[in-house]
């Protein structure tokens, strides 16, 4: 830009032509204020295209500049021949403009140019600082604890100072009528009577509930608000209709009317939408603690919260009735005037101990003034502790008995243990006396019997040798049954011990066994690999014994025996053979002792060989089951440990 100082330079042509050409808006006044340049861009920004102008005194022109800083500035330029910069709004064309003045002895040479939208944008900025810092003092206030139509008259507040709005009005969601219903309205003082429910079509209002907003900017045509008439008469324009809360969980409805400048301004509403979001979240946060306070007042327990000073900040009906006093009285309190006994200093020590270490506990107290006992579970939150106080005198009175009953029960266990000792005791002198004393006859009987055959064979004629061997073989048979019968009080005597056994090993040594006892026999004997158990080896060693021997004798009538040893689940283990088989409708005799489901002559035995079986199973903690068919075979299935079990 040129450096032109006085009125004269400007009759040079050719500047004149380059300040044509420049962006600035320029013009000239003489001594005695009086316009005599101007260029093409100083009458844009003037709106003075057609007007003449020059010639003219600048305060006849511009009659609205001479009460503002223009005519001031100018002045002072003149009277001290100092240039001026300053910046002001021009009330003649609205707009801002940055100005620089140069005096000289002539008159003054004048430079501007547009600066409204700087203007507007630093003040926009300006604006929004101020909102922003407003709405966050708002949501300071807003999560505090303070009552509901507080909340909703400093949100309506907020929004007719900022916005520049002169009616508001913020409507409550009723989740059981599934409307909103009137919460508070501010602005236009009585001229205005608050609706009950939103002035709004059922259909707008649904959509509203759904959680979309509504922006009219010409109520006056809009049939969504069903009293028109009263908007029109207050001079309402416009209204935005913002939902607060979710679709899913409706909580307000902020409803603001103004003019449209003021309503359809993008970053206005955007201000309003902050304003609604931070008052849903404390809608939301005083909902959450109306709940938890219903939860906290129906529950049993007595409930104290304090702050991390331990000053009282919320107690339920059943503690105040625990302290004995109103519970708006024991807010503020410090839980310190309570400790009245030695043990409420620990009771406050654990109080403080969790705010420090940020654990919960728990501890029992009894209180002898009361006679009763109590468990309080402390619990550390953001900035306090809280505490439950439960009365547990009963389950400590109960507690007493079962003690009491459990050293009655150790008294009777040891005097069962003892009188148990003796049984054995006497059960041990039984057994030696039927093993020595029965045993001793049937070898007489034997003896005899082999002797009477050696040496009267002569004498007896032929039925009297068949009862005679009938006799010996009947001795035999009782001194086989003595055997199996102590055998069978052995195993309910012997102690137990629990390792790992191979199940697979154990069933290839019997197999093998009953190979060498009997060679001319053909049996195809399948034996499942890495069958494993826990369990009493020996006991497990004479289960197989039995169930392998017992399908080892009932194939003896079988062309093509086989036996199958295997698993068919972990801890579940199976003898399978193709032999004689038996009747299912007997199967409930199969673990008796001296039940036999085939006769001596046909299959001989004792009748106990199951019945041990099922003990030594029983011991382990199993189960057996058989299963067969006549003909067609057995198969036997018990179960044993596949861990050693915990000692009690």
């Amino acid at each position: 830009m040129a450096d032109i100082r006085t009125p004269d330079a400007i009759s040079s042509v050719p500047l004149g032509d380059v300040l044509e050409r420049i962006t600035d808006g320029i013009f000239a006044l003489d001594a005695d204020w009086r316009i005599v340049y101007i260029n093409s861009r100083a009458r844009e920004l003037l709106d003075a295209r057609d007007r003449r102008l020059l010639g003219e005194r600048y305060l006849d022109a511009f009659p609205k500049a001479r009460d503002a800083s223009f005519a001031r500035e100018y002045r002072a330029a003149m009277d001290d021949q100092h240039p001026r910069a300053f910046v002001e709004h021009s009330r003649t064309v609205d707009r801002w403009f940055e100005v620089q003045v140069y005096p000289s002895a002539n008159g003054l040479s004048i430079y501007f140019r547009d600066i409204t939208d700087r203007i507007e944008a630093e003040r926009e900025l300006a604006e929004r600082s101020q909102q922003q810092h407003a709405l966050i003092e708002f949501g300071r206030t807003a999560l505090g604890r303070i009552g509901t139509n507080r909340l909703m008259g400093d949100a309506l507040e907020l929004l007719l100072t900022y916005l520049d709005l002169p009616y508001a009005e913020i409507y409550l969601y009723d989740p059981t009528s599934k409307r909103y219903r009137f919460g508070e309205v501010a602005g236009l003082g009585d001229e205005v009577a608050p609706h009950e429910a939103p002035p709004l079509s059922g259909d707008a209002v649904d959509d509203l509930v759904a959680g979309h907003f509504i922006l009219s900017e010409d109520v006056r045509a809009d049939e969504r608000f069903t009293d028109r008439a009263t908007l029109i008469r207050l001079g309402i324009e416009s209204a935005y209709c913002l939902p607060v809360g979710t679709a899913e969980t409706p909580l307000a409805l902020v409803t603001l009317y103004g003019s449209r400048d003021a309503v359809a301004n993008a970053s206005r509403r955007r201000f309003a939408d902050g304003v609604a979001t931070t008052l849903g979240e404390a809608l939301r946060a005083k909902n959450a603690r109306q709940r938890n306070r219903e939860i906290l007042e129906s529950i049993n327990d007595a409930f104290v919260a304090c702050d991390a000073e331990l000053h009282i900040t919320y107690v339920n009906e059943r503690m105040a009735q625990f302290w004995q006093r109103p519970a708006d009285q024991l807010i503020g309190m410090s839980l310190e005037a309570f400790a009245r006994r030695a043990e409420d200093a620990d009771v406050i020590a654990s109080y403080r101990a969790a705010i420090v270490s940020g654990k919960s506990s728990a501890f029992e107290t009894f209180m002898v003034d009361r006679q009763r006992w109590f468990e309080t579970r402390v619990y550390p939150f953001a900035g306090g502790v809280a505490g439950y106080v439960r009365d547990i005198t009963r389950r400590k009175s109960a507690e007493l008995q079962i003690r009491e009953l459990n050293v009655e029960l150790e008294r009777r266990v040891r005097e069962r243990t003892h009188q148990l000792e003796l049984a054995n005791a006497d059960l041990e002198s039984f057994s030696y006396s039927v093993s020595h004393d029965l045993r001793a006859p049937l070898r007489a009987i034997d003896g005899f019997s082999q002797a009477l055959e050696e040496d009267y064979a002569a004498t007896l004629d032929g039925e009297g040798l068949r009862f005679l061997r009938r006799v010996r073989s009947a001795a035999r048979r009782m001194s086989e049954l003595i055997d199996a019968l102590l055998d069978l009080a052995r195993i309910a005597r012997r102690p137990m011990s629990f390792v790992p056994v191979d199940l697979s090993k154990v069933a290839q040594g019997v197999v093998e066994d009953l190979r060498r006892e009997d060679a001319t026999r053909d049996v195809r004997a399948f034996v499942q690999d890495g069958l494993h158990a826990y369990g009493e080896p020996a006991l497990i060693r004479a289960c197989l014994d039995n169930l392998i021997g017992n399908a080892w004798k009932f194939t003896r009538d079988v062309p093509a025996a086989e036996i199958h040893v295997g698993s068919d689940a972990p801890g579940a283990f199976f003898v399978r053979d193709n032999g004689a088989g038996f009747d299912m409708a007997y199967a409930n005799k199969l673990f008796g002792a001296f039940q036999r489901l085939h006769a001596p002559e046909e299959f001989e035995g004792t009748g106990v060989g199951l019945a041990t079986v099922a003990k030594i199973v029983q011991r382990h903690g199993g189960g057996i089951s058989g299963e067969g068919s006549v003909g067609q075979g057995a198969t036997f299935t018990f179960t044993l440990p596949m861990e050693a079990p915990q000692r009690q």
